[in-house]
């Protein structure tokens, strides 16, 4: 059995700087992101002033010196002058001569006549004789000699020149600069880095915030539209069986329909109860089966009309809350009314919503807050109602309630038209 090789102490070594490389730079990185930009940029120039002041007392700089440069000719042209002679002799002989200075390229030259007299004696003129006791006028012919002679050329005028000179003082001031430009470009980035960082942990820590609030919200919607769910009304159920018992004895036939209106009702109700979701077919069964029950309760007292397409049985409907609409009818406006009512359930599709309206001729509204009521007998307001369209439609469910002519209430509910399969919009 071989045993692993134990760490060399080098590595352990290494190991320990780099994890004290790591504490440090989170130690700068936490100070660069706590500082304020302006912070950072007194603090830049307090550190380069202070760098400048102690360069100056320790002399910490390079050196310098002026050297003299030549701005002359090049050297080609320097061979050149040398190959050619200070004196061009032109030994043509002129009629006449202008001195003076001339320029060719980089060089001066002058121009010198030299004067070659030559006299001659003047020829006696034809035709005629001398005067006497006179000699002839001699005759006397300039030529020239040109001499062209350098005496200089256009040289400008040798310039200082500053050279470096390389100091150990100055190569630590330049190693102090360049560290000094590294750390403050460090700290820029170190701070708009780790500033980028907490923003985005700020983000992810809304989003998780967010989502853990979302998902509490939903439980919290949960478990309140199971409470409102439970809210049927129970004196329905007694006085249900109230009158079977006592049809029971008077009238057993009407007895047995009522009780199996009550059974076909139960049995659509109870799992009603306990789902959250439903559809309008689903929902207008049991709204039928219940306004049966009423109706053998109350006799001629009660008509219902269902207007409601085929077309719109699968449409998402919430559960309970057709009936829920309906008992307050009942309650509020058949029930009070003498001679009774009507009540009639209309439904449609229109702009991608779902539209039904619950219409009774009961006695009208009622006074006060009619939303901030609810039924007698712990069953579901309007109010509740309403919170619990708003549980499971935000922002995208309506209810409305308004008076008829002559008399009675209109309730109006607006949800999003879809299905259980998906959304469908209503053309």
């Amino acid at each position: 059995m071989t045993t692993p090789p134990s760490p060399s102490p080098h590595s352990s070594i290494s190991r320990s700087v780099l994890n004290e490389l790591r504490e440090i730079n989170q130690v700068l990185l936490g100070w660069a992101a706590s500082l304020t930009w302006t912070r950072l940029v007194i603090l830049a120039i307090v550190v380069a002033i202070a760098g400048n002041m102690i360069a100056d007392k320790f002399e910490l700089e390079h050196g310098h010196h002026m050297v003299k440069v030549e701005n002359g000719a090049s050297d080609n042209d320097k061979d050149k002058d040398s190959d050619s002679s200070d004196e061009i002799t032109i030994t043509e002989n002129i009629s006449g001569c202008g001195e003076g200075d001339i320029t060719i390229g980089n060089k001066k030259f002058q121009v010198v006549c030299e004067d070659k007299k030559t006299v001659k004696a003047a020829p006696p003129a034809s035709g005629a004789s001398a005067p006497s006791g006179s000699a002839s006028a001699p005759l006397v012919e300039h030529d020239y000699a040109v001499k062209i002679k350098q005496v200089g050329s256009h040289k400008s005028e040798p310039t200082m020149k500053r050279q470096i000179r390389r100091t150990v003082g100055g190569f630590i001031n330049d190693l102090f600069s360049t560290l000094y430009v590294a750390f403050f470009a460090y700290l820029i980035a170190a701070k708009i880095i780790v500033r980028k960082s907490q923003e985005s942990d700020a983000k992810v820590r809304v989003a998780t915030t967010n989502a853990e609030h979302e998902a509490l919200e939903r439980q919290l919607v949960q478990a309140r539209l199971k409470v409102l769910q439970a809210q049927v009304e129970p004196h329905f159920l007694f006085n249900t069986l109230a009158a079977v018992d006592y049809l029971i004895e008077t009238d057993p036939p009407r007895a047995s329909v009522m009780q199996k209106q009550l059974i076909t009702y139960l049995r659509g109700a109870l799992p009603q109860m306990r789902e959250d979701s439903s559809t309008l077919g689903r929902e207008l069964s049991l709204v039928r089966a219940y306004l049966e029950l009423l109706k053998m309760r109350i006799e001629d007292r009660l008509e219902f009309v269902i207007d409601v397409p085929d077309s719109l049985s699968k449409a998402d409907f919430p559960p309970m809350v057709l009936q829920s609409i309906i008992e307050n009818a009942i309650k509020h406006g058949i029930e009070p009314k003498p001679e009774g009512g009507t009540i009639t359930i209309h439904a449609q599709a229109r702009d991608g919503n779902l539209w039904v309206d619950v219409v009774d001729t009961g006695v009208g509204l009622p006074e006060g807050d009619v939303f901030g009521k609810t039924s007698n007998g712990g069953g579901l307001g309007l109010d509740n109602i309403r919170k619990r369209l708003a549980l499971l439609y935000p922002n995208a469910s309506r209810i409305e309630l308004r008076s008829e002519i002559p008399s009675g209430t209109s309730v109006r509910i607006m949800v999003p038209f879809q299905t259980s399969g998906g959304s469908t919009t209503a053309r």
